[in-house]
């Protein structure tokens, strides 16, 4: 309603994220000489958007959070069980459960209304 050409951005911001992606992946191929199929993993699709979605979608710190969380209770639970898998799927269905606005949504929610 403001006369911004949203379409332009839109195309402008996924242009942006193309090209950052690929100068990620020419970096990593060129530093490591390999990129293989395993890239297209569990570990490297899915578990970043479910990163994203524990820490909270919606907020500008939920997603550094829900890494954080993730990485810290799968590196500590591995050093107990090799099941570490699976416990970080039993925190993430009782995250979604409990906190289905991610973990910085709850904290929005109930103590910081002014949370970005």
């Amino acid at each position: 309603m403001l006369g911004y050409d949203t379409l332009a951005h839109k195309r402008a911001a996924m242009v942006l994220s193309g090209t950052v992606s690929a100068a990620a992946g020419a970096a990593y191929a060129l530093l490591f000489g390999y990129v293989g199929a395993s890239f297209a993993e569990v570990q490297y699709s899915i578990l970043p958007l479910l990163w994203v979605l524990l820490g909270g979608a919606g907020t500008v710190l939920g997603p550094f959070i829900g890494t954080l969380f993730m990485f810290y209770l799968i590196d500590l639970s591995s050093a107990v069980t090799t099941a570490y898998m699976l416990i970080a799927g039993v925190a993430l269905v009782a995250l979604t459960l409990f906190a289905p606005q991610g973990l910085m949504g709850e904290v929005r929610r109930r103590l910081w209304r002014g949370l970005p």
